[in-house]
C-alpha cells in the first residue's frame, strides 16, 4: 500500500505532462463567443507604445469590449501554468505545457475574482477561465492576449512573447484594408537624410535617405488605429531600380525595444504617437536589410541615391494586414543633377471621327524622346474625361526610344467632344506636352455602327528586307489618302498623296526613300496617316 501512495503523484505528474502538451495548434478560436468570429483590435503586435515613459512595442493583441467587460475563454487545451494577482487590473492566467520553456498562451487583465482555475489545473478549448478587468480609461476594457514561452521552470515566472497571436486565430478576417494619409507637408511620404531630424526636398535628393510613410490600419474598432502588418516598398527609374523589399512585418519574437525608433520615426516633425488619445504611426520603409525583422543594424539601410543616376523615380510603399487586404500608394521624386530628355509628338492633334454613342475607339501616339538621357513622363491627364490614356506616367528611353500611348475615346451622348491630352515631362524646354483631341458622337437614329473591319485607321506596318516597309490601313469609304513619313529627330522627310482608295483593308509600300530619292539609315520613323480630315499615326523600322 505503501508503494501505491509513492507511485501516486509520480503518475499524476505524468497524467500533467501528457495532458498538457497540446499547447497550441495554429488554428484556435477567438477568446470570446462568438468563437468563430473575429473581434475588435484596440492594439496590435509591434505597434509603438508611449504612455510618459519610454516607447516600447506592444507585444501581444488588445481584444477590446467596448460596451463592458466580457467572459474570456482558452484557446486552446493545456495546463495552467502561471497565475498573477493583481486587482483591478493586472491579473492573468497563462495555459500552456506544463514544463519550463513550453508554449501557451497569455490571458492578462482578468478580474482575479473570477479565475476558475489554479496552477496545474487542465483547460480545455473554449472552458471559461474568468472575465475581463473593468478598465477606468477610454472604456477599453481588454484582454492582453499573446503566444508565449514560458520561463522561469514550471510552474512559469514570466514569459517571453514569441509570435503575433493573430497569425493563428481562426477565422482572422479583416473588412478595412490599411490607410495612407500625408506624411509631411501634403505628400504622401517624406524624405529624410539618414539618421537625423532633416527632412529632403524631394524634387532634388542626395546623400542616404530615409522614406517615411505614415500609415494605419484598423481591425473592427475604428476609433482604435493600428500599425499594418507588413510594409514593403520598391523604386522605379528608368534604367536604375530598387526591388520590392520588405520593410518590416509584426511576426515571430517581438524585437528590443531599444529598435522602436529604427522602424518607428519618433522625431519631430515625424513624431509617432502611440497612447489612449492619439495613434499617429510614421514609418521608415528604408531602415531594413529587406528580411522584415527590426534590428539594430537595419537604422544603417536607406536609399543610397548618389549610386543612382540623376533623374526621377517612383517610389511606392505597400501596407497589407493579416486579413489579406492590401493597400499602395506612390510618389514621383527626383535624384539632383541636370539631365537632357527631350520630348517629341509626332502628333499634334488627333481626330477620332465619328461614333455612336458608348463606342470605343483608341489610338495610338507614340512617345519619342530625342534626348540623350531618359525621358520620364511624369502625369498623362486630359481635360476631358471622355478622353483617357492607359498610363498614368512612365520613361521613354533616350536617343530616339519610342513609347507607345494607347488613347481611348469613350463617346457618351450625342455631341462634339474636344479635349487635350496634357503629358508632365522633365525635359527642361517643354515641361508640359500637350496634344489636341476630338470626336464626335452620332444620333444612333442616323449612323448603323461602323465595321471595325471598315473603319478608318492603320491597321498594321510590316518591315521589309533591304529597308522597305508595309503599311496596312482601312477606310470607312472611297477617298484620297495622304502619307507622311518623319525620321528620328521629328523632320518630314516624304508626303505622298495616293490616288482615291476604296472602302475596307488598304495596302501602301514605302521603298524606304525619302522626297529627293536617297536612301535613308536604318532607324526609327513615324507614319502618318490622313484621309478625310482624320490622322492615324504608328512607328515603324527601316532595316538596312
Amino acid at each position: 500500500m505503501k508503494s501505491i501512495k509513492i507511485l501516486l503523484p509520480v503518475i499524476a505528474l505524468l497524467f500533467l505532462l501528457i495532458a498538457g502538451t497540446a499547447g497550441t495548434t495554429g488554428a484556435e478560436p477567438w477568446p470570446y463567443m462568438p468563437f468563430d468570429q473575429t473581434h475588435g483590435l484596440g492594439n496590435h503586435f509591434g505597434e509603438y507604445q508611449n504612455y510618459g515613459g519610454s516607447p516600447y512595442y506592444h507585444d501581444g493583441i488588445d481584444l477590446v469590449t467596448p460596451s463592458g467587460p466580457v467572459d474570456c475563454y482558452s484557446v486552446s487545451d493545456g495546463t495552467v501554468t502561471h497565475l498573477t494577482y493583481n486587482q483591478p487590473y493586472y491579473s492573468g492566467i497563462m495555459i500552456g505545457e506544463p514544463v519550463s520553456g513550453g508554449d501557451g498562451w497569455l490571458y492578462w487583465h482578468i478580474n482575479s475574482t473570477t479565475f476558475q482555475y489554479d496552477i496545474g489545473d487542465q483547460v480545455d478549448t473554449n472552458d471559461y477561465i474568468g472575465t475581463v478587468a473593468y478598465w477606468p480609461v477610454s472604456a477599453f476594457h481588454h484582454v492582453h492576449f499573446n503566444k508565449v514561452i514560458g520561463s522561469g521552470g514550471y510552474p512559469w515566472g514570466w514569459y517571453e512573447a514569441v509570435d503575433n497571436p493573430l497569425e493563428f486565430m481562426v477565422p482572422n478576417g479583416d473588412p478595412d484594408p490599411p490607410v495612407f494619409e500625408t506624411t509631411h507637408e501634403g505628400r504622401i511620404f517624406a524624405f529624410r537624410r539618414n539618421q537625423t531630424s532633416t527632412i529632403l526636398d524631394p524634387t532634388s535628393l542626395t546623400g542616404d535617405v530615409d522614406i517615411i510613410t505614415r500609415v494605419y490600419d484598423v481591425v473592427g474598432l475604428s476609433q482604435w488605429r493600428l500599425q499594418p502588418w507588413k510594409l514593403t516598398y520598391r523604386i522605379d527609374g528608368a534604367e536604375q531600380s530598387v526591388p520590392t523589399t520588405n520593410g518590416a512585418t509584426f511576426t515571430g519574437h517581438i524585437p528590443s525595444d531599444n529598435t522602436v525608433s529604427v522602424i518607428y520615426s519618433t522625431q519631430y516633425p515625424l513624431q509617432t504617437q502611440g497612447d489612449y488619445d492619439d495613434r499617429i504611426f510614421y514609418m521608415i520603409v528604408t531602415n531594413t536589410d529587406g528580411d522584415g525583422f527590426v534590428e539594430t543594424g537595419d537604422a544603417n539601410y536607406s536609399w543610397r541615391t548618389d549610386e543612382f543616376d540623376s533623374g526621377d523615380y517612383w517610389v511606392t510603399i505597400t501596407a497589407e494586414d493579416i486579413g489579406g487586404n492590401v493597400a499602395s500608394e506612390e510618389m514621383l521624386c527626383t535624384i539632383a543633377g541636370s539631365v537632357a530628355p527631350d520630348v517629341f509628338l509626332p502628333e499634334e492633334a488627333h481626330d477620332f471621327g465619328m461614333v455612336p454613342p458608348l463606342y470605343e475607339k483608341t489610338w495610338s501616339l507614340p512617345v519619342v524622346n530625342l534626348g540623350a538621357d531618359p525621358l520620364s513622363i511624369r502625369s498623362v491627364a486630359s481635360t476631358d474625361p471622355a478622353f483617357s490614356a492607359d498610363r498614368e506616367h512612365f520613361f521613354v528611353p533616350a536617343d530616339s526610344g519610342v513609347v507607345e500611348l494607347e488613347v481611348t475615346f469613350r463617346a457618351g451622348m450625342p455631341g462634339t467632344y474636344e479635349g487635350t491630352l496634357e503629358l508632365t515631362t522633365n525635359d527642361p524646354d517643354e515641361p508640359l506636352a500637350t496634344v489636341a483631341l476630338e470626336g464626335l458622337v452620332l444620333d444612333p437614329a442616323e449612323v448603323e455602327e461602323p465595321d471595325p473591319a471598315a473603319e478608318f485607321g492603320i491597321r498594321g506596318i510590316r518591315s521589309l528586307p533591304g529597308g522597305g516597309v508595309d503599311l496596312l490601313f482601312s477606310l470607312e469609304r472611297a477617298a484620297p489618302v495622304e502619307v507622311a513619313i518623319y525620321d528620328p529627330a521629328g523632320r518630314r522627310v516624304l508626303a505622298r498623296r495616293l490616288a482615291e482608295r476604296g472602302a475596307g483593308e488598304q495596302s501602301w509600300t514605302w521603298d524606304g526613300t525619302d522626297a529627293a530619292g536617297r536612301t535613308l539609315p536604318s532607324g526609327v520613323y513615324y507614319v502618318k496617316l490622313g484621309a478625310e480630315g482624320r490622322t492615324a499615326t504608328a512607328t515603324t523600322v527601316v532595316l538596312r
